[in-house]
């Protein structure tokens, strides 16, 4: 796990850039601070930043070909390194290292770009050709790993984190992205290729970049596929499939295991962590170093209420309980320096992460399982309304009064009742977005109003399948290649490499994902119980107590922030001179929506952390300070 930066000129021949590689790589010395190592040359620089996991004596970077062709710098875990390295041996490769992204050279000598089909792992590499004088930039199927890029009329620039490209491109735009803010708006995060800074993008989950002679191509190499809706479903049982569901997954926790250093874990009192840590258990020769995150909320706090895994008998495990408290917003400002976009448990994640990193390097957890399962309770609620939808949209206007007074009717429900029948980014946006819902553009200031239109979407490409899968199905894809990449793994990737963690994922290994694909709906979710078939086949695994417990997602407790005493950043940020000078938003309609925040009269959370986030953002990114010290907080 590091970071990795750089840059190639569209003129192969141009000098070295002198200083700048060493600004690019000084900014994210917080995700290696074990060593560093660059390649430059005429035309091209690499950079890098190592956190020694696998192989700590010859796994340095940049790294070579025999023949110095190919250079290579990888953020990320190959873990079916070892059965690709005897491969590649048996063809006659030499290996100089013991690390596990030599693997990648050799396959790239063989196989061109499509070497990253052969990876099962959690990746963002830069690979320069050095006979071609063309550079490629890849990025893991799920999105784990992090790749940012920018594309001037000379050069791309590229990093995991924007901070390194921000710190020496002058040529690049700085001004934030407007279309950016109204997508943060609807949604709380940001979904495809857009970030803030309007001049840097992301790489796609599952895509690979080719840059030679200032022509850049982008090129997909996979996607999450699901069988037809009318083909036969596989003859298999319930049993069969939960027999084999276990086996993927421990075969998925044992190759992430593999590693140089101990491997700890992030513990919740829910199935998913709890089933990751139950069969890492198993594979451990010494007690599971893990961490626990309480809250001070007693609403919000699991930990209160349900017993973690340590607690019952036959698990070695080790677990510390830390406590996210009220006054952590001040952590507000160094959260977002480290996720370069607000999500709602940036905090939460980077008190787990700090716990985390003073025990271990390495750390299992149970994301993923929601997306390969249908575990979101979106999915209960398509299922309930998926019918009503194909009623006129008039008729359901109507029927809309009546059905609020239900009592478990709520604001999410009422969004969805009245979004577009087909499976779309809108029907999509109605069932997860902010809790208060979406605000159109009304924050915004009339004059980026104008620059946004309401009805433009974010742009994403749908297999040509889409339209023949399931509902369930088409859910699960849109969440597995939207919100999954720059949501979870986003924040997950940011908040522990802020602490020099490298986070690990079992359930998304892609081959158990493309198992799960195959897995029918009625077995994901039976009648309105979730992840059905994940508690059937962890029968034995965990205690009956967490197998059959409901699932609570983790939150934070950002509603009640913003009903207290705002730290003095927050007061100064969100001032209306502030918001005059700024002029992203409209400052009476920012102090309206903290006042009916403050009365109960919603939750509003989401759209106020956004417009935090927004306001401090240039402050926070401006070039001279990226090549200073991070912001810090009380914390």
């Amino acid at each position: 796990m590091c970071g990795i930066c750089g840059f190639a000129f569209a003129d192969p021949s141009r000098p070295r850039q002198q200083g700048a590689l060493e600004v690019m790589s000084e900014v994210l010395r917080h995700r290696g601070p074990d060593s560093a190592g660059s390649y430059e040359v005429s035309g091209i620089g690499l950079g890098f930043r190592r956190l020694s996991i696998i192989d700590l004596e010859t796994g340095d970077q940049p790294i070579s070909s025999e023949d110095q062709a190919v250079t290579l710098i990888c953020n990320g875990e190959i873990y079916n390194f070892v059965e690709l390295r005897k491969e590649l041996t048996d063809k006659g490769h030499r290996f100089r290292t013991r690390s596990d992204v030599e693997v990648i050279l050799h396959l790239y000598e063989d196989h061109g770009p499509d070497c990253v089909r052969f990876l099962r792992g959690m990746f963002g590499f830069a690979l320069w050709d050095n006979r071609i004088k063309r550079l490629m930039l890849a990025r893991d199927r799920l999105g784990i790993k992090p790749l940012h890029y920018a594309l001037t009329a000379e050069a791309i620039y590229f990093g995991s984190e924007q901070k390194a490209i921000l710190g020496v491109a002058e040529e690049v735009d700085r001004d934030i992205d407007v279309k950016a803010v109204r997508d943060l708006l609807a949604f709380g995060y940001l979904p495809g290729v857009r970030t803030l800074c309007r001049g840097i993008r992301r790489l796609p989950p599952a895509h690979f970049l080719l840059y030679h002679a200032g022509a850049p191509s982008l090129h997909r190499y996979w996607e999450p596929i699901f069988p037809d809706a009318h083909e036969r479903e596989e003859r298999r049982s319930p049993l069969e499939w939960a027999e084999e569901l276990r086996e993927k997954l421990s075969e998925s926790v044992r190759i992430h295991m593999r590693s140089d250093v101990p491997v700890g874990a992030w513990l919740s009192p829910g199935i998913d962590s709890s089933a990751v840590v139950a069969i890492a258990s198993r594979f451990a020769g010494a007690p599971i170093q893990s961490v626990t995150l309480g809250f001070d909320d007693p609403i919000l706090d699991e930990s209160r209420r349900f017993p973690t895994l340590d607690r019952y008998p036959g698990f070695s495990i080790d677990n510390q309980l830390v406590r996210c408290e009220p006054d952590d917003l001040e952590m507000f400002p160094r959260a977002l320096w480290h996720c370069e976009e607000p999500t709602h448990v940036m905090i939460p994640h980077m008190i787990l992460s700090k716990a985390a990193s003073q025990r271990v390097k390495v750390v299992l957890t149970g994301e993923g399982s929601d997306e390969i399962m249908g575990g979101y309770h979106w999915y209960k609620h398509d299922k309930l309304l998926g019918p009503v939808a194909r009623l006129p949209l008039g008729i359901r206007r109507l029927m809309l009064p009546l059905l609020r007074r239900l009592p478990r009717w709520s604001a999410p429900l009422s969004r969805l009742y009245l979004a577009p029948a087909g499976m779309n980014l809108r029907r999509y946006r109605a069932m997860h977005g902010p809790v208060a819902g979406p605000l159109d553009n009304a924050l915004l200031s009339p004059e980026f109003q104008r620059q946004v239109s309401s009805d433009e979407e974010p742009r994403f490409s749908l297999p040509a399948a889409f339209h023949r899968w399931r509902p369930f199905q088409q859910l699960q894809f849109l969440d597995l290649t939207v919100r999954l990449p720059e949501f979870i793994t986003h924040g997950l990737d940011r908040t522990s490499m802020a602490f020099g963690l490298e986070v690990r994922v079992p359930f998304l290994d892609h081959e158990l994902v493309e198992f799960c694909s195959r897995i029918p709906p009625t077995l994901k979710m039976r009648g309105f119980r979730e992840k059905y078939i994940l508690r059937e086949a962890l029968r034995g695994v965990l205690p009956e107590e967490i197998r059959t417990r409901k699932k609570r997602p983790l939150s934070a407790p950002v509603q009640h922030w913003w009903r207290r005493a705002l730290p003095q950043f927050a007061e100064d940020s969100l001032s209306q001179r502030s918001l005059r000078e700024k002029g992203y938003f409209q400052p009476a309609f920012v102090k309206e929506l903290l006042d009916r925040h403050r009365r109960g009269e919603g939750n509003y959370g989401s759209h106020l952390s956004t417009v935090l986030a927004v306001q401090i953002w240039q402050d926070l990114f401006r070039p001279q300070l990226l090549s200073a010290q991070r912001p810090r907080s009380s914390s």
